[in-house]
């Protein structure tokens, strides 16, 4: 079990962990390593562009997976489900821990239960990742830049793949998914932008980085009708169960009847995106529900 300064003092070794998969360079000259082979389920139906974060002062990678037939359906409009953490989410060659599967999980549901979603990865910021994806403070990562980030999440790549791409823009069919601090990010779009987010999958959050996560999510009603998933293991921080379980009490609704939520658990799992993979296809089913259930 890790307990929570072990925890954190994996997540800062995280943060930077892509800096160590440059190459070394010595002299003037160094041989380049071969690129790694794509994994991305289907490239036809992947898309990668560029945009820029005034806010955060950045440029982000966003990674778009297209779900099968959208080029020949000019009349249909889809859900959109944004990952953070987008280099993981759908390629081994652009992830330094391992891929989600994004890509097989959702052409899986759509063959096997007519769920077609468009799927958006927008990537991480390497050794910012643990000031980027969090709006609450934390006196070992400070400053905390989730606000700016969520403010361009919201007001440019929104809009930016709402242009590019036949979505379905409302609250009600836009969803955000995180793991770890990733997972804060999601907290938070579904506490402080219930108007631009109407679900939430929240795998292994990182709540240990700051009491005001808990302050403000017991004092912040839910607005009605959004659904929250929130996944655990039970091989990461000894902490990590109960305090998932217990935020996810914390989280309210006004009136309480009309707030969706779920907890999942996996007795087995560690704090990896092996685990994340395989909690994935439940918790979409359990967000676009009742799609998968028996017909």
């Amino acid at each position: 079990m890790r307990t929570p300064r072990l925890a954190r003092r994996l997540a800062r070794a995280l943060a930077g962990a892509v800096l160590a998969l440059a190459p070394i360079m010595t002299g003037t000259s160094a041989t380049a390593a071969p690129a790694p082979e794509s994994t991305v389920a289907a490239p036809s139906r992947f898309e990668t562009f560029v945009v820029a974060l005034p806010t955060l002062g950045v440029e982000r990678t966003l990674r778009v997976y297209l779900p099968r037939g959208y080029t020949n359906c000019e009349g249909c409009r889809y859900p959109v489900v944004y990952f953070m953490d987008g280099q993981n989410v759908f390629d081994a060659a652009t992830s330094y821990v391992g891929e989600w599967g994004a890509d097989e999980a959702l052409d899986d549901l759509l063959a096997k239960h007519d769920l077609a979603v468009i799927a958006v990865g927008v990537d991480h910021g390497g050794e910012a990742r643990m000031q980027e994806l969090s709006v609450w403070e934390n006196p070992e990562f400070r400053p905390a830049k989730g606000e700016a980030f969520l403010d361009d999440l919201v007001g440019v790549v929104k809009p930016a793949i709402d242009a590019r791409y036949r979505t379905r823009p409302a609250a009600a069919s836009t969803t955000i998914v995180g793991s770890s601090m990733g997972g804060l990010m999601a907290h938070a779009a579904l506490l402080r932008r219930p108007d631009v987010f109407g679900g939430a999958i929240i795998f292994s959050p990182s709540y240990w980085f700051s009491p005001a996560i808990a302050e403000e999510t017991a004092r912040t009603p839910l607005r009605a009708g959004q659904r929250v998933y929130v996944y655990a293991g039970g091989q990461e921080s000894e902490a990590m169960l109960p305090d998932a379980r217990a935020m996810l009490d914390r989280l309210r609704a006004a009136p309480p009847t009309m707030l969706d939520k779920r907890f999942a658990e996996n007795p087995l799992a560690g704090h990896n995106e092996a685990a994340w993979r395989a909690a994935l296809p439940a918790a979409l089913c359990w967000r676009f529900a009742p799609i998968c259930d028996p017909r």
